[in-house]
C-alpha cells in the first residue's frame, strides 16, 4: 500500500507542475487536453491518497473503485503528456509518475 501512496503523491506533484506549465503555454488542442488530464490526476490522486491513508487494508468496493479511477486517470495523463513531449521533450516527469502510479495501483488491486 505504501508504494501506491508514494506513487500517487509523486503523480500529484508532477501533474501540478505539468498543469502549471500548460497554463503558461496557453492555446488549445494537446495543451488543453494535457492540462485537463493533469487536473484529473491531481484530484483523483489526492482522493486515492486520502482514502488509502485512513484504511488499514486495501480491499473493499470503494477502495477498488478509487484504485481503478486512479489508474485510469494516470493512463489518460500518460497519453496526453506523451503527445506534449513531442514538442516539449523535457516534459517527461508526468509520464514517468503516471506509469509508476498505474503499476502501483495495478499491484494493489491484484493483492486483493
Amino acid at each position: 500500500m505504501q508504494d501506491c501512496l508514494d506513487a500517487c503523491s509523486e503523480m500529484v506533484r508532477a501533474s501540478e507542475d505539468c498543469a502549471d506549465a500548460c497554463l503558461q503555454l496557453g492555446g488549445g488542442g494537446d495543451v488543453t487536453e494535457c492540462f485537463l488530464a493533469d487536473l484529473d490526476c491531481v484530484e483523483v490522486g489526492t482522493s486515492t491518497i486520502r482514502l488509502l491513508g485512513w484504511r488499514f487494508r486495501s480491499d473493499g468496493p470503494t477502495t477498488e473503485a478509487v484504485l481503478l479511477a486512479c489508474r485510469q486517470s494516470a493512463s489518460a495523463s500518460i497519453r496526453a503528456c506523451e503527445r506534449m513531449t513531442r514538442t516539449h521533450p523535457g516534459w517527461t516527469s508526468c509520464v514517468t509518475a503516471g506509469r509508476r502510479t498505474v503499476a502501483a495501483c495495478t499491484a494493489l488491486l491484484a493483492a486483493h
